[in-house]
Formats: structure tokens, C-alpha cells, sequence
């Protein structure tokens, strides 16, 4: 008897082996919803140990047939027979089984690869004597199993089914596993979706998509602005056609420094600012404006027309006279405008003419400032 425990256990576990092998990679038992089937089975069968005239535990082979006619339910007809010996008589009994089965089947459950069922199965246990009369038992129980579908057309089958017996009653058990091949087996297509945005995997181009992300009809996060950046990773999600941005969504900008450069003419030897340098002031205040964050430097410059500390001097009192009146007439922040005077020592004309001298009688007004271009795509 242990040999031959020891030998159905080893066929269960091979069993198991094969078919978890032999199966697609698909992530499912891959047993259809609907089929017929034939098959062959072992089965261990184990009587109740109470009373004399009990019979040893026997190895059954049989066969079975059955449809599973819903994706839920299916129906079984079970057949087995093999002999065995009383336990205080000398000659050899054949006990043959003969069972219908209801099974309910747990057909969204995938436990380790097989398909959970769970059923009740009446029929009748007979024990042909050799040289005495049949002897009949009803049997009813429940029966409980997995089984997974290999190789398209064959079905795997394991379980157990405890059962009362109306002689004595009694509770005798079986184990068993089953091998069907399968006719007509079909299945409806199962709807996977694996990132749970709503788009079937086979149509979905997205399959990664993170959690409550709104998704498109092919199942790719949404971008409303079409920058190529998602919108639930877009930090500016109205750039315009054809920006070119960055990892965050945001539009790409080329920098340039600005340098503008005016020249505000003064009177000989004086540092008041004549009618023509004021209104030369209000072009100053609109670049001021233009560009808010630029810095502006005043150089004040004279001609060669007097002492070098005279006029360094006056070219610094120059600088400070427009810087002055930014401030007074245009309320310009003081804290944006330096000054310098660079005296006599930077003509920008010949000093030994008139109109050369009056060049050079000047504040420089430079004003540097940093732009932002926004870039496009080509």
C-alpha cells in the first residue's frame, strides 16, 4: 500500500509538473469556457476504517465524459473499477464506481495556474464478489479541484472527493487525477488591462501608464497642448505650436545680452544737461522699461579743454546729474544706475576742433540687459 501512495503521489506531482511546463506564457489555467470532454483518470479510493467487514484502499483507473456547458458550470459522468481484497476473506473483490457530478467552477481565479472548482456528486459504489452476490452502495458527496488547460486541446484535473455511504453510515474518499481532451472548447475574450487606465491591453500603446492618469482612446496620457510632454507631467501646459520644451513641458529660451548706448551732450566746462539731453531721457526711461532686470552705467566724459582733475571732476558731476534727473523725473530705482567719470581720457573725436570737442563733452549711457528668445521647433 505505501508503494502504492508513494506511486499516485509521485504521477500527481509529475502531472502538475507537465502542465505547468507544457502551459502558454499567458498569466491564466487556459481552460476555456465552454467544451466537451473525454478523458482517462487514477484515482486513490479509501473505505471507512470502522467496522470488519471494510475493504482495503484500492487504485481505480477509469474514465469520464462530461460538457461544461457555461463558463461557470458543467456536468460529469465518472466511471472506475479495479479489484480488491476484504480484509478477512481470502478472495478478491472488484469494486467499480459510477458517479454524476455538478461542478461549479471559479472561472476568474487563477491559483498558481489552475482553475478552482467545487461540486456534489451522487452515484453508486458496486463490489462484485467472486463466488457471492453484488453488493450495492449509494454514494453522495462533494468533490473539490483545479485543473488547467495544456497543449489547446487537453485539460489537467486533480482533486478530492469525501463521500457517505448508506451502508453503515459510512465515509469512505478518493483522490484523483484526470486527463481530458477537450472538443469545440471555447472561450470569450477576456478583457485584460493591466494599468487600469480603461484601454484593452491589445489596443493600448501606453501599457505603463501610472494610476488615475487620464488616457486617449489608445490609452496614451492625455497632452493638450501637444508638446510631446503629458499633461500630468507638463508645469506649463499652454505653451504654443510647436515650442520646443523641455522635460517639464516648458518652452525652451535662447538668452542674449542687450547693449544699448546713448550719448547725452554737455555745454563747455558745465554739467547741467541741456534740452536736448533731457529729452534724450525719456528714450533712457523706455529702455528702463522694456527691459525691468537691466542695469544701467553712466560714464561721463569731457573734452581736453582744462586740468585732467578738473575735468575728471566734471565728467563724474556729468554721470551724476543724469542719474539725478532718472531718478527725479522718472522715478527710475537709484539702485539700478551706476556712475563714473572718466575725465578727458576717452575722446571719441579730435579734441582740436569744435565740433570734435562737443563729442567728446558727453555722458555714455549704456544699459546692459540679458533677453529671452523663445525657441521653436524647425
Amino acid at each position: 500500500m505505501k508503494t502504492r501512495r508513494l506511486l499516485l503521489s509521485s504521477a500527481l506531482g509529475a502531472a502538475v509538473l507537465f502542465t505547468g511546463s507544457v502551459a502558454t506564457a499567458d498569466a491564466g489555467h487556459q481552460v476555456p469556457e465552454k467544451y466537451s470532454y473525454l478523458g482517462a483518470h487514477v484515482s486513490e479510493y479509501w473505505f471507512d476504517k470502522r467496522g470488519d467487514e471494510r475493504y482495503r484502499e484500492v487504485t481505480l483507473p477509469g474514465l469520464q465524459a462530461g460538457i461544461r456547458f457555461s463558463p461557470r458550470w458543467s456536468g460529469q459522468v465518472w466511471w472506475e473499477r479495479n479489484d480488491t481484497q476484504h480484509r478477512n476473506l481470502p478472495y478478491r473483490t472488484y469494486v467499480g464506481v459510477l458517479l454524476g457530478s455538478a461542478r461549479y467552477h471559479f472561472n476568474e481565479t487563477n491559483f498558481l495556474g489552475f482553475e478552482p472548482y467545487a461540486g456534489l456528486a451522487a452515484g453508486e459504489l458496486r463490489l462484485d464478489h467472486q463466488g457471492a452476490p453484488r453488493q450495492k452502495e449509494a454514494l453522495v458527496g462533494v468533490e473539490f479541484g483545479l485543473q488547467r488547460g495544456f497543449l489547446n486541446h487537453w485539460v489537467f484535473d486533480i482533486g478530492a472527493r469525501p463521500m457517505w455511504t448508506d451502508r453503515d453510515d459510512h465515509i469512505d474518499g478518493e483522490v484523483y487525477a484526470a486527463v481530458n481532451l477537450v472538443f469545440g472548447g471555447k472561450s470569450t475574450p477576456k478583457v485584460v488591462d493591466s494599468d487600469g487606465d480603461g484601454v484593452p491591453d491589445d489596443i493600448d500603446q501606453c501599457p505603463d501608464t501610472p494610476a488615475g492618469v487620464a488616457v486617449d482612446e489608445v490609452g496614451c496620457p492625455l497632452d493638450s497642448d501637444g508638446d510631446g510632454v503629458p499633461d500630468y507631467l507638463d508645469k506649463c501646459p499652454n505653451t504654443p505650436e510647436g515650442a520646443l520644451v523641455d522635460e517639464d513641458g516648458c518652452q525652451k529660451v535662447l538668452e542674449r545680452d542687450v547693449r544699448e548706448t546713448l550719448y547725452l551732450e554737455f555745454e563747455t566746462s558745465k554739467s547741467e544737461l541741456t534740452e536736448e539731453s533731457i529729452e534724450q531721457l525719456s528714450t533712457v526711461n523706455e529702455l528702463l522699461t522694456q527691459y525691468p532686470d537691466a542695469k544701467l552705467d553712466l560714464e561721463g566724459h569731457t573734452d581736453s579743454t582744462g586740468s585732467v582733475a578738473f575735468n575728471e571732476k566734471l565728467s563724474n558731476e556729468r554721470a551724476e546729474a543724469v542719474k539725478n534727473a532718472l531718478v527725479e523725473r522718472y522715478g527710475v530705482d537709484a539702485s539700478r544706475i551706476s556712475t563714473v567719470g572718466k575725465g578727458p581720457h576717452e575722446p571719441i573725436a579730435d579734441n582740436s576742433t569744435v565740433d570734435g570737442r562737443a563729442q567728446n563733452r558727453r555722458v555714455e549711457v549704456i544699459l546692459r540687459a540679458t533677453t529671452e528668445e523663445a525657441l521653436f521647433k524647425d
